[in-house]
């Protein structure tokens, strides 16, 4: 498959100062498409940047601007870790029909991830992951999304054409929704109706609200430890430190608290793809927004380069089993630690048709101690229906 087919070179102005000297600046510690280097030997990169200037689909539109703008701040901070090979690819080529990017989408997610390259997809708004979502419906076993939204992008209202605001009712098609796992962070409860906590709960999926999150942004860690593609939309921050974003609140994350949760997704094993999207550059101060995305982008980076390799499946001499009969439950409950890590997990007693060997899901030490006080996990519950179903 040639790339090159599906990208506008990267074309942008000299920035007016630099936050570093240029030789140790991110811009020149990456391989970038432009007119006179076409994109070649993908296989020697582990980090694909992809700008999206597309909003057609979107509630609100004014984020198909926000690729260039992140991408210059990007360009600025300090150099990566050389460990990682970031190839930045351009922006995609927008057609006058949104589904083209979409399938777009889907076939650049699949080559790259063939290749072992993370595509990290700069938008454009929400509904773009719908792209990656077609994408991961086409691999083998059940998939998992984590996305970071204070909305539920569950529209319960009907509508033939995918939009920013129900692009993820395609995940509960009957078909459909037996390849995907779902959860949610940092949603705010006044911006979700009743109905759509019903569905995730029928589902067995959930939603971390805005507050149980920002108590101990660690909590996150297991989820996204699990996810396969991890989506968030930039209204998640707070509008004091998120201006520039398509639907500002007064309430949310703080731009600390973005950073932590990318820089989880980069340090996850399982993480094979990740985007920001709904940005506005028109609504920004001082690009303050474009630069905190382009930091959320450096985390993610920085986290890659720190990856560790742990199959809680394989026991060795780094991982430690523990075994809970609570008073409860007529079974055991199985936790893996990591000694090099410190992560946990615990099984669930559903058997993968993949590699032959019971579900382990990811888990924190508060699920340990629960469970040691004879309060199940509600993660083990809800995969437990969520699985064996």
């Amino acid at each position: 498959m040639d790339l090159n087919g599906y990208f506008d070179p990267v074309s942008l102005d000299r920035p007016e100062f630099h936050l570093l000297p240029e030789k140790y600046s991110f811009v020149r510690n990456i391989s970038i498409h432009t007119p006179d280097r076409p994109i070649r030997n993908m296989d020697q990169y582990q980090l694909a940047l992809i700008g999206v200037p597309e909003d057609k689909a979107a509630y609100i539109r004014g984020s198909a601007s926000a690729p260039d703008r992140v991408r210059s701040m990007l360009y600025q901070l300090r150099k990566i870790n050389k460990n990682v090979k970031v190839y930045d690819l351009g922006n995609l080529k927008i057609t006058g029909n949104i589904n083209d990017t979409y399938y777009a989408i889907r076939d650049i997610t699949l080559e790259l991830i063939e290749r072992k390259v993370i595509p990290f997809f700069i938008g454009g708004s929400q509904d773009l992951s719908f792209g990656v979502i077609l994408a991961l419906e086409k691999m083998k076993g059940i998939r998992q999304l984590v996305t970071m939204d204070p909305r539920l992008d569950l529209w319960p209202e009907k509508d033939p054409e995918i939009n920013s605001r129900n692009y993820l009712n395609y995940i509960l098609d009957k078909e459909v929704k037996k390849r995907f796992t779902y959860s949610n962070l940092g949603h705010q409860v006044y911006f979700i109706a009743e109905n759509q906590v019903d569905i995730l709960e029928r589902e067995f999926m959930e939603s971390v609200r805005l507050g149980e999150l920002r108590e101990d942004i660690r909590k996150a860690e297991p989820l996204i430890r699990d996810a396969d593609f991890l989506g968030i939309d930039m209204n998640t921050v707070r509008h004091s430190d998120a201006p520039g974003v398509t639907n500002p609140s007064p309430n949310g994350c703080f731009g600390d608290e973005l950073c932590a949760i990318t820089r989880y997704g980069g340090i996850s094993e399982k993480v094979k793809v990740c985007g920001l999207f709904e940005l506005s550059p028109e609504k920004d101060l001082n690009d303050q927004t474009s630069h905190l995305a382009a930091q959320a982008v450096w985390y993610f980076i920085d986290g890659l380069s720190h990856r560790l390799k742990e199959n809680p499946v394989e026991t060795s001499d780094h991982t430690k089993k523990f075994i809970i009969t609570p008073d409860e439950l007529d079974q055991e409950l199985v936790f893996i630690k990591s000694n090099l890590s410190e992560r946990w997990w615990i099984e669930i007693p559903v058997k993968n048709p993949l590699t032959n060997h019971n579900y382990f899901i990811s888990c924190s030490y508060e699920d340990y101690k629960k469970a040691c006080n004879n309060v199940i996990p509600d993660r083990w519950w809800r995969y437990l229906h969520r699985l064996g179903n």
